[in-house]
């Protein structure tokens, strides 16, 4: 049974991560709203410790760090007022540090997403690509991100 729901949740993920990545082509109010749900729920598994649950930096785990975690609701503000949706990607997945002058603080979920994913897609019955899986939790996260911008 339990394998039957992470199968779910998995191939929601992947559903969700492509059809933010074609959004643009008009995806219905309910599937937005869904993948806003995983990108969500993506974050507080993985950011809000030390984001804070509101994205302001004010996590639990924030005071013990050595560098504070950055305001993720500010993100297009330095961007000029346009989230860089492929820049985030980066810097989730690892590809992009934050910090150019040294290694980032902050955890690469690329490498963690990509374990994670290579064991569910062992335990499917269906052909899933461990790649397409990390692709989904990573864009369902950014699309989450992309929505809680602020002035």
């Amino acid at each position: 049974m339990k394998t039957i729901k992470r199968s779910k949740i998995i191939i929601a993920t992947v559903v969700a991560g492509c059809g933010l990545l074609f959004s643009l082509g008009g995806t219905s109010a309910l599937e937005q709203a869904a993948q806003l749900k995983l990108g969500e729920h993506e974050y507080m598994n993985n950011c809000a410790a030390c984001h804070g649950a509101d994205a302001k930096g004010g996590g639990p785990v924030a005071a013990v760090l050595s560098i504070k975690p950055n305001d993720l609701t500010k993100i297009s503000k330095k961007f000029s007022g346009k989230f860089p949706a492929e820049h985030i990607y980066k810097v989730i997945d690892g590809r992009e540090m934050i910090n150019p002058h040294g290694d980032t603080n902050m955890p690469v979920w690329g490498h963690r997403y990509m374990s994670v994913a290579h064991k569910k897609a062992e335990s499917v019955p269906h052909e899933l690509d461990t790649q397409a899986l990390v692709f989904g939790r990573i864009t369902s996260l950014v699309g989450y991100l992309e929505s809680i911008q602020t002035d």
